[in-house]
């Protein structure tokens, strides 16, 4: 059938396809570019809740250190002791039951 039509019938045929398809492929950019702004608005959302909970976070971190210093200049000897039964226990859960045999 394209065989016998002419160049100018061709050209024709083409134009006729390419306005057609138009509406659609307004539609479809049209789409793509909602698609993309929506994303970028839950990136954004995303990323100023993770930067507040990571300042968050490091406020958090700083005052246990702080009252954790505090703590241990006010009261050393309760501290080591502390930290000594903290060891015992970290090791009896972590080094499990080895036997050792010589």
């Amino acid at each position: 059938m394209m065989a016998s039509m002419k160049p100018e019938e061709m050209h024709k045929s083409i134009d006729k396809a390419a306005e057609a398809a138009q509406p659609m492929v307004e539609r479809v950019v049209s789409s793509a570019h909602a698609g993309v702004d929506k994303l970028s608005g839950l990136l954004s959302g995303a990323s100023e809740q993770f930067s507040n909970r990571s300042a968050q976070m490091n406020d958090t971190y700083q005052q246990l250190a702080d009252s954790g210093r505090e703590y241990v200049r006010n009261k050393p000897g309760t501290a080591v002791a502390i930290a000594l039964g903290a060891g015992y226990i970290l090791a009896k859960l972590l080094g499990g039951s080895r036997r050792r045999d010589y």
